[in-house]
This record gives C-alpha cells, structure tokens and sequence, in this order.
C-alpha cells in the first residue's frame, strides 16, 4: 500500500468519519437508556436508587467503547484540529463519569443500608404475624372442652387436623402434646427468621459487592481515556503520578526515621563503652597513700649571721637585766 497515494488520504478520511458516527451513535443509546430508566425520578426510594445504579452499571461499556473510538479517531487524524478538539472536550466531560462512577460507592451503600432496614421490618412484621398465629392455636388449645371442640377449632383456624392416634389421648395429654409442638413451631420459625443465612440480606451483600467492583473498574477505565483542562496527561497518568511521588515521600521519610534511629542507637552504644571503660579505669587505679609530714633540721646559720645573732640575744638579756 503506498501510503502517498491520495485514495489513502480518503479512506483514512472516510474511516475516522465512520468511527466517529459510531461513537456518537453510542453516546447517544447511552444517554436515552439511562434516560428511560431513571425517569420519573424518585430519590428517596430504595427501588429507585437500585434502578439507578444498575442503569449506570449496565450501560457503562457502551460510553466506554464510544470513548475509546473518540481517542481512536484522534490517533488516526493527528492533524485535523477538529477531531483534537472533539477529542479534548470529550476527554474533559469523561472526567464527569470518573467522578460518576466513584459516588456509586456511597450510593450503593446507602441503598444497602435501606435494602437491610426493608429487610429487617419484614422479619419484624413476619414475626409478630407469626406470634399472633400462634396466640390464636394457643387459645383454642385451652379453651377447648373435648376432642371433638379441639379439632373443630383447629379446622376453623385452618390448622392441621388430628390424627386418628392422636385422638385416642386423653384430652389433657393431647393438650400438652399441642402445646410442645407449637413452641417448637414457633421456635423453627423465628430460626428461620432471624437467620443470618437470610437470602434477602445475602442478596444485598452480594449486589453491593458486585456494583462496588464494578463501579472501580469503570472509573479507572474512563480515566484513562480522562484528562482534565489544562494538562497534557489523562486522570489516570496524574494519579499514577501523585502515588509514585507520595511514594518516594513515604520512602524517603522511612529511610530519615531509619537512619535517627540508627544514630541514636550508635551514640548510646558509644556511651554504654564509654561509661563501662570509665569504670574499669577507676577500679583499676590505685589507692593514693596519706601525705606523710617531714620535719626537716634548721640550717645552721652561717659565722658571721651567727655572731650579729648572739649580740642581739645579749642585748635583749641586758634590756630585761636593767628592767628588773
């Protein structure tokens, strides 16, 4: 195929129009199926709100394959300005289904809340029908006068009729046997009740489960194809981006933790050898002895010190003669 050839041109030409009626003809079955789904809007109600998310769920890959045709377009027409800019706003208002797709989370989880308190007033309201059942059984076992009464009171409340063996007990007996099959029946039923094992309750576990892992793969998905004004990189490369810096920030910091901590236990190892060192040399020094005082002799004066001595020792003596 010669790529000069101008037939190329103009198939390249007729094949990015036809891509992009395609993606508008998506868009469009998009918006009118999520459309005829919500409307009437009822927001208050859990029926609603249930009817909502799966409108949004349901119909997501037909939006996400019209994205991608769009960026397809794009791709094969670098030049056209047009197709840049169609391809530009449509990335921008694909930041809106981002942003869509992330609410479903606290959505869904306000209609599960709904969902279990529906759930939770029907087991109430089951069973209280259940108990007021079993109060009316309960009277006409005790206010029965014979057998005969017994079974026609119980074919009256539509109960179980009496076995022929039954019927052969003494009324007391078949009184209390009725009784203990009651409580037992009422006992099995609000087991079955008030189980956990409710297929109502798992059914809302499993349809949130199901919408939240859903509405996270589509939201990472319409931000690939996502890119906000300004910014040359979809939403999806900018968080990539964030969490790699936010990364290296948390390593970063890790390791200046790390090495404070090594560094403290540097210094105090240093101060344990220090201090272990200090002791040894102070028990291994030994002990000064007491200061010894030494009288040293008087010199002996010299000839001529000596004689001016004696002359002033014997004035003296004669000073205290003359005094006396």
């Amino acid at each position: 195929m010669n790529l000069h050839d101008p037939g190329h041109g103009l198939r390249r030409v007729n094949t990015t129009d036809f891509l992009s009626l395609i993606a508008l003809a998506l868009f469009v079955t998009y918006g009118v199926t999520l459309l005829n789904t919500i409307l009437p809007p009822a927001i208050l109600q859990p029926a609603w709100l249930v009817t909502l998310i799966s409108a949004l769920l349901d119909s997501a890959p037909l939006a996400l394959l019209g994205l991608g045709l769009v960026h397809l377009v794009a791709y094969l027409a670098p030049d056209d300005i047009q197709i840049q800019a169609r391809r530009d706003a449509i990335a921008r208002w694909a930041v809106g289904a981002v942003i869509g797709f992330l609410l479903l989370f606290p959505l869904q989880i306000a209609s599960a809340v709904q969902g279990h308190g529906l759930v939770a007033r029907s087991q109430n309201s089951a069973m209280q029908v259940a108990a007021e059942r079993a109060q009316e059984f309960q009277r006409a076992i005790d206010g029965a006068t014979s057998i005969e009464d017994l079974q026609q009171r119980l074919a009256t409340l539509q109960g179980p009729g009496l076995q022929l063996t039954e019927q052969r007990q003494s009324l007391t007996a078949l009184k209390s046997m009725l009784s203990k099959r009651l409580e037992e029946s009422i006992r099995s039923s609000s087991d079955v009740i008030r189980s956990p094992w409710n297929p109502s309750v798992w059914a809302i576990i499993q349809r949130t489960l199901r919408v939240c892992l859903l509405a996270a793969v589509y939201a990472l998905a319409f931000a690939a194809g996502s890119q906000r004004r300004a910014c040359d990189l979809s939403l999806l490369r900018e968080a990539q981006m964030h969490w790699d810096l936010t990364r290296v920030r948390m390593v970063r910091r890790r390791q200046q933790r790390l090495e404070v901590r090594q560094r403290q236990q540097q210094l105090q190892k240093e101060e344990a050898l220090e201090a272990r060192a200090l002791r040894r040399r102070q028990a291994d020094a030994p002990v000064p002895s007491p200061p010894t005082v030494t009288v040293t002799a008087l010199r002996a004066l010299p000839a001529d010190m000596a004689y001016f001595h004696q002359l002033s020792v014997d004035g003296e003596q004669k000073q205290v003669g003359e005094l006396t």
